[in-house]
């Protein structure tokens, strides 16, 4: 099918019959809109798991329409399977989309670049929708399930429950763990019939045809090592042992979350990044939510998962928790700045449709989304706002509050009450209007190292934050992109006890206690010694840092100003660099 584009006779003649409800060239994507308050125009929200798996008729509903959805046939566009190889594999046309002959043959999902936090926003909704058009009625996605199976309780409650129906998000920045229900085999709900205890759609997808179809999942020589261990996993994994048909293994998933430093980097990107471009993507300098969005992958990857590979991690159910996420986040950053959005940006990595080295802008097509009408393809303007789409988040109360300056101040003391680093600005030695700080900065290539890598910053060896390279997807047979990733972390625990005032204490301090290591993706636990020296089952492998190519590591401080309560952020002053407490390390930012 080809999108219509200009007013002809023809193009007019077929709009018109949309207008009857007649034709439409691809599926409809509206978002939810059951649940909307008709006076006020508030939407329904999307809650944190923890809060959501305690309300017994969501978590009945969305725990059997989740089973339902992974069991429709995997040959179907709106089965799991196909929604979640939208974003990489099996690198085939969805909704009659085609692949650009000038583009890389992979998914079509957008990473490092501009368009990564809006193409994420119409995929949720995809994964999210209930069908509004009389076309679809038969066919059924995420909450569509929901509808169907509360219709068999014969109750009001549950109705209320559909109707208001929306996916939940982990947030891996406020509590860096695992939910303990997306690991447990089996969960409780309620039924029409009673209590029953049935197996957890979240805990894994069991692909339905397996072996894999060697052409959509292919395993030869022309494919990385990475990949083709996938394509002969049955069942989604995560950090599993080894490399094929290994065991799941949640305990080392926790162990990288809580070593990654996720509050720290998010509240740096709600604090300094306040450009588009720096929030949206990791190859821009600074904060960006991408880098952590990364760091979570590869957490729950590991070496050998599904997560820590792109062109495989959507099938896994954590996925559409950790990206409604990473949309809040999106979405509170854009109530902080609302008058701050994408410029056009060069596009470095390409897509299924998308060629490597076009310009990105806010009106480039979000393909393979289609709008309501199934004949526009959704952009950044268009999908700017959740509102759109029928949901929102309670962090963001644009309904209740909606003067912007005011609703910009109350998500920013949400950010201050969920992600300011505790114990910050508690010192007696920093209560004062202004204070230097400091922080560190990593550049690393993504092609330094054969495979997912990752550069630990580390005071006295304990590890401050993880830049995770987590690298596109390449087609089959081949070169990876070369790509600057960036990420910074603040080392104001780090100094806390260091008169921050004292630049010459605290580059003595740095210059002995600061170091940085770069380790290849493991996905075992991490084992310590006597002596708390690391040791690494299998993988995990650390590399002198001398052998990373475009490995960059640099101090920083810089003059801030404290707000005068919370409903305001610091304000960063100009960074002044010390080379001299990286010069002479491997990896370091030299004084010459």
């Amino acid at each position: 099918m080809v999108r219509l584009r200009g007013p002809s006779s023809v193009c007019l003649a077929i709009q018109f019959l949309l207008t009857l409800d007649i034709v439409v060239a691809h599926y409809p994507i509206g978002g939810i809109h059951t649940g909307v308050n008709a006076q006020s125009g508030a939407r329904p929200a999307r809650r944190d798991i923890l809060e959501f798996q305690n309300d017994t008729p969501s978590w009945s509903l969305y725990i059997q329409a989740m089973t339902a959805f992974q069991k429709v046939p995997e040959t179907d566009p709106l089965s799991y399977f196909q929604i979640a190889g939208i974003h990489g594999r099996p690198y085939i046309p969805w909704d009659s989309v085609p692949h650009n002959r000038l583009a890389p043959n992979i998914g079509y999902c957008t990473h490092s670049d501009v368009l990564f936090p809006t193409w994420h926003r119409p995929y949720l909704a995809l994964f999210e929708l209930s069908w509004n058009h009389r076309a679809y009625q038969s066919q059924q996605v995420l909450a569509q399930h929901v509808q169907t199976i509360a219709a068999t309780y014969n109750s009001d409650v549950y109705t209320q429950a559909a109707n208001n129906f929306r996916i939940p998000y982990w947030d891996w920045a406020a509590i860096p763990a695992l939910p303990p229900v997306v690991s447990d085999n089996t969960v409780q709900i309620e039924t029409p019939t009673g209590t029953q205890t049935v197996a957890n759609p979240l805990l894994l997808y069991k692909f339905q045809q397996f072996p894999l179809n060697p052409t959509w999942f292919p395993n030869g020589s022309n494919v990385g090592k990475a990949d083709r261990d996938l394509s002969q996993d049955p069942v989604t994994l995560r950090c599993p042992d080894k490399a094929v048909q290994g065991t799941s293994q949640p305990a080392a998933v926790n162990q990288n979350l809580g070593a990654g430093g996720l509050m720290n980097m998010v509240y740096s990107v709600f604090t300094k990044s306040k450009q588009y471009y720096n929030m949206a993507t990791q190859i821009s300098p600074g904060p960006s939510f991408e880098s952590p969005h990364g760091s979570v992958h590869v957490a729950i990857g590991g070496q050998y998962g599904h997560m820590s590979q792109l062109s495989y991690s959507a099938f896994d159910p954590i996925f559409w928790l950790h990206h409604a996420n990473v949309d809040r986040l999106f979405a509170m950053w854009q109530a902080i700045y609302p008058n701050v959005y994408l410029q056009p940006s060069l596009e470095q990595v390409g897509t299924f449709t998308i060629n490597q080295g076009a310009i990105d802008t806010s009106s480039s097509p979000l393909t393979p989304f289609s709008t309501s009408d199934g004949n526009t393809a959704w952009t950044s303007d268009s999908a700017r706002t959740t509102s759109t789409f029928g949901y929102s988040y309670s962090s963001v109360p644009d309904a209740i509050i909606t003067n912007a300056t005011e609703l910009a101040a109350n998500v920013t003391a949400t950010v201050n009450a969920l992600y300011n680093p505790k114990g910050v600005f508690t010192s007696s030695k920093v209560k004062r209007d202004q204070q230097r700080e400091w922080s560190v900065t990593v550049q690393a290539l993504s092609t330094a190292l054969d495979g997912r890598y990752l550069v630990k910053v580390l005071e006295r060896g304990n590890p401050i934050g993880s830049l995770h390279v987590l690298q596109p997807p390449v087609a089959d047979g081949e070169s990876k992109p070369a790509l600057t990733f960036h990420n910074e972390f603040s080392l104001q625990q780090v100094v806390r006890d260091v008169d921050h005032s004292d630049q010459e204490a605290v580059v003595a301090y740095l210059k002995e206690n600061l170091s940085w290591e770069v380790q290849k993706v493991r996905s075992t636990l991490l084992i310590l010694d006597s002596v708390n020296s690391a040791l690494f089952r299998k993988d995990g492998t650390v590399i002198p840092n001398e052998n990373v190519l475009g490995l960059i590591v640099t101090v920083q401080d810089e003059i801030v100003t404290h707000p005068a309560d919370e409903t305001q952020f610091p304000v960063y002053g100009t960074k002044t660099l010390h080379p001299e407490i990286t010069s002479g390390k491997a990896g370091g930012l030299s004084s010459s």
